[in-house]
């Protein structure tokens, strides 16, 4: 975990790299997707810890990308990153503003409720409901003891899997993937789609450049990396 005076300067390390600088000023300049592009590179280089960052994709994926899954993915990863940071109480709105614009784009026809495309919805909807709630929970905790928040927020980032998440396999893309539903069926949790993104780079220029039959590989599930501090 990072600490006090040791984080805040991780942070401010982050909010000055060129990238970062870069970004903001696209925003300011209404140009959102070069600012996506930018905040996204400098996301894959900081993989272990940029909360700034999240928080910005988090926004973008919500009100550029029209994607509130992978909003709600990097919304969580600011919480878990900054569980006491100035912004919880916006992010915390912000996924149930995503969760809200998600539950839209399910079908309301009872002729769709039994449609595999409805069923898939449904699951990573429950998914992301129950994992935000654990979140929550554990935050509450945060609060009431500093001791038990240590134990708690261990519990999160430090997850137990089965023997196949320890080995790479691969994955024959069908139709109406998307990285968020393999990641669903291949590691039983939606939001680590970017672990499958970042191992087939090579094959895809971006997040929606799916195409059925493409072989992608599916990683092993990293151990999640903590800091301390001595």
């Amino acid at each position: 975990m990072l600490a006090g005076c040791g984080r805040e300067a991780v942070t401010q390390e982050e909010t000055k790299d060129s990238l970062f600088l870069g970004a903001q000023r696209c925003l300011s300049e209404n140009r959102g997707e070069e600012a996506f592009k930018l905040f996204s590179r400098l996301c894959a280089q900081r993989s272990d810890y940029c909360p700034e960052t999240h928080f910005e994709l988090g926004q973008l994926y919500l009100s550029l990308k029209k994607d509130p899954i992978f909003a709600i993915y990097h919304f969580r990863q600011y919480l878990i990153q900054e569980p006491e940071g100035k912004r919880v109480h916006l992010v915390l709105q912000m996924i149930e503003t995503a969760k809200k614009e998600f539950s839209r784009t399910l079908p309301l026809n009872d002729r769709y409720s039994e449609s595999p495309e409805y069923l898939n919805l449904i699951e990573v909807l429950k998914q992301v409901r129950s994992e935000n709630a654990h979140l929550k929970t554990q935050l509450a905790q945060l609060r009431l003891s500093k001791e038990e928040a240590k134990q708690s927020i261990d519990e999160v980032v430090v997850p137990v899997h089965s023997d196949e998440n320890h080995h790479e396999r691969t994955y024959t893309v069908q139709n109406e993937d998307s990285l968020s539903k393999i990641s669903l069926k291949m590691y039983g949790s939606a939001v680590k789609w970017n672990i499958i993104y970042e191992a087939n780079r090579d094959i895809l220029p971006s997040a929606n450049s799916l195409k059925i039959g493409m072989k992608l590989r599916i990683p092993p599930l990293p151990a999640q990396k903590t800091r301390r501090t001595p």
